[in-house]
């Protein structure tokens, strides 16, 4: 295995990976052949593709960086034919199955970024602010994952658009998503209570507005927040005054407004953003927008109206 720089790690990772995966697959001689869902994208995962008939589990490449690099746990050699094996043992289940608007969750991802790669896919998705709120066929069996991309071909399959599609699923319950809602202050004490390796470091430090403070998201990262089951249930919590922080596109945090200045909040965020670019993380930057929750319209709203330049008068 070559040695790895930090800042491009992931990218480096993958294509070693994707490289071995395919060399594996022809040295097994069964005219196999791999597919990529969500290429190119903070979503991507990795299988066998399919016969047109039925489809075998799936692997985040999120999963293959933790565990070729980030743990160092496998060898990426090892982690294919780790992976080959289970495929091999595990299910295939009929597309048809699979294929079902009831099984079409959101994920969203930076528009600007991935826009030509969903266009070049022909990946159904739709603009929303500066994201691009994307689709995916999800199934789960025996802690098997199988996915898929919902593309254009499948609107038109349905007659539907993606606003049409995109209010059609996302009104599914907190836990068909795996949702996690953690208050900020309960996780943090927790972990000053239990960790052994914190000394003298008393759970009263905690600042107080944590409490007003949760860490959000689901199967399908920050994606949880656009399902409104999922923010009425911080509503509860936080009441109307929720402002929705993108952190990456696997989870957002949600605060009051009483926690700090929604302008600072916003330029935290573009700062993490531009330190995330830098240091090789950049497919985490999903926004460098903070939202606001419309409980009318049950939509994410902008916090911070864009400033429109005023005319000089000649």
């Amino acid at each position: 295995m070559r040695d790895y720089y930090e800042e491009h790690a992931y990218d480096e990772v993958r294509e070693d990976f994707i490289e071995e995966f395919q060399e594996q697959l022809e040295q097994r001689g069964k005219g196999e052949e791999m597919e990529l869902i969500a290429e190119g994208t903070p979503f991507e995962s990795i299988m066998i593709k399919g016969d047109g008939v039925s489809i075998c589990p799936s692997t985040s490449m999120e999963v293959v960086y933790f565990n070729c690099y980030t743990t160092a746990a496998y060898k990426i050699d090892e982690a294919v034919q780790y992976l080959l094996n289970l495929y091999d043992i595990s299910e295939r289940i009929a597309c048809e199955q699979l294929e079902q608007i009831d099984n079409v969750m959101i994920y969203p991802m930076n528009l600007s970024k991935y826009w030509e790669k969903l266009e070049e896919n022909h990946i159904a998705y739709m603009p929303y602010r500066d994201m691009a709120v994307t689709f995916q066929f999800v199934y789960e069996m025996e802690d098997r994952f199988y996915c898929k991309d919902v593309t254009e071909d499948h609107l038109k399959q349905w007659g539907i658009n993606v606003v049409e599609l995109f209010e059609k699923v996302r009104y599914k319950e907190p836990e068909e998503i795996g949702t996690e809602i953690i208050n900020l202050y309960d996780d943090v004490k927790e972990s000053l209570e239990n960790d052994p390796s914190i000394i003298l470091r008393p759970a009263e430090d905690i600042q107080e507005k944590a409490r007003q403070v949760y860490h959000v998201y689901g199967q399908n990262g920050f994606g949880a927040v656009f399902y409104p089951k999922v923010m009425e249930e911080v509503r509860k919590k936080l009441g109307d005054d929720m402002v929705i922080i993108p952190d990456d596109g696997f989870a957002a945090y949600i605060q009051t407004s009483e926690v700090k200045d929604i302008s600072e909040v916003e330029k935290e965020l573009q700062f993490q953003n531009e330190v995330k670019e830098a240091t090789g993380e950049g497919r985490h930057a999903l926004s460098g927008h903070v939202f606001k929750y419309d409980t009318v319209k049950k939509s994410l709203v902008t916090a911070i109206k864009p400033k429109i330049e005023k005319q000089k008068i000649r």
